[in-house]
């Protein structure tokens, strides 16, 4: 059992590195600085049932959309002892953030949840469309994205509702902050040279950007915001509100912009890491910071409208 445990954990860790590598360098990075905060927050987690209900509904998804079980039970004997070992080192990260939390009581309740897990029988759904109505029509990019990332803003949203019942504020902060930062990645495509010949101007185009971003952020960001107000409605979560929705349209603007600069894609995942994306977090925590992230937008656009000033004449 143990050779066949190291052998399957070998075949795990090669098919975590091959998607790690698909994804590229740069959103592996910002994936891996996502759970890095997932896990802060989880050690300043006092409730004995949030890690618990976190673990489970992380562990169910991942066992009710796993295909390799029939193929699995052929290979091996004792297949739900493999499942519960590697559900355990699954739950590793909850188990030390618990400890480090010094909520021991969910301690069991997390391995009690492994062992169980791989005699649950897994739910299949029918696969159905899903309809965006109130995303503006002119952000395709944004849609694309956003039917992508549904299950992360689900998770968000549920961990803003749990910072909510335990008066967590800053939970919901950094709920918001990093759908905020997600949005960004929508515009991580570098366009067809003839995309921007399909509007009248220039002009158009922008008003597309910032009209869409606009009622993106809108649409996405309140129900995090009616969450945080619930919790605090005082001058300073406010404050903190306007801020990031303002930082986080002259994000999106910019990386609309700056798709427009660069040929190859991983030159503008370099620009992304080096420039939006800190420009983004830092305008969060000091506002002045708004003005120069104002002026490389405006400094961007006019660069890309000369570049692309042939269309028009």
């Amino acid at each position: 059992m143990t050779e066949t445990l190291l052998l399957y954990m070998n075949l795990r860790s090669k098919q975590i590195v091959r998607v790690l590598a698909g994804i590229g360098p740069f959103r592996s990075l910002f994936l891996i600085g996502i759970v890095i905060i997932l896990f802060y927050a989880f050690t300043e987690v006092t409730s004995v049932w949030v890690l618990p209900v976190c673990y489970l509904l992380v562990l169910w998804l991942y066992h009710n959309s796993r295909k390799d079980k029939e193929f699995l039970s052929l290979q091996v004997h004792g297949i739900k002892r493999l499942f519960t070992v590697e559900y355990l080192l699954l739950g590793l990260p909850f188990i030390i953030s618990g400890i480090i939390a010094a909520n021991y009581i969910s301690l069991p309740v997390i391995m009690l949840t492994a062992v169980v897990m791989p005699w649950i029988y897994p739910v299949r759904f029918h696969s159905v469309v899903l309809p965006i109505p109130l995303l503006y029509s002119g952000g395709l990019l944004y849609r694309r994205m956003f039917r992508k990332q549904v299950p992360l803003y689900a998770v968000l949203l549920f961990l803003s509702f749990m910072g909510v019942l335990h008066d967590n504020i800053n939970l919901c902060k950094v709920c918001l902050i990093l759908w905020g930062a997600i949005q960004g990645t929508a515009y991580m495509v570098t366009p067809p040279k003839h995309e921007l010949s399909v509007y009248n101007s220039f002009g158009m185009y922008q008003l597309m950007l910032v009209k869409s971003g606009l009622r993106n952020i809108f649409i996405t960001m309140f129900p995090f915001i009616v969450l945080m107000l619930v919790l605090r409605h005082d001058t300073e979560a406010i404050l903190f509100c306007l801020v990031l929705f303002y930082s986080t349209l002259l994000y999106l603007w910019n990386m609309g912009m700056a798709r427009f600069s660069f040929e190859t894609q991983t030159a503008l995942g370099i620009y992304w890491l080096l420039f939006p994306l800190p420009l983004f977090l830092v305008s969060i925590i000091t506002p002045v910071v708004l003005i120069p992230y104002l002026a490389l937008n405006i400094g961007l656009t006019l660069s890309v409208k000369k570049k692309f000033k042939h269309l028009w004449n």
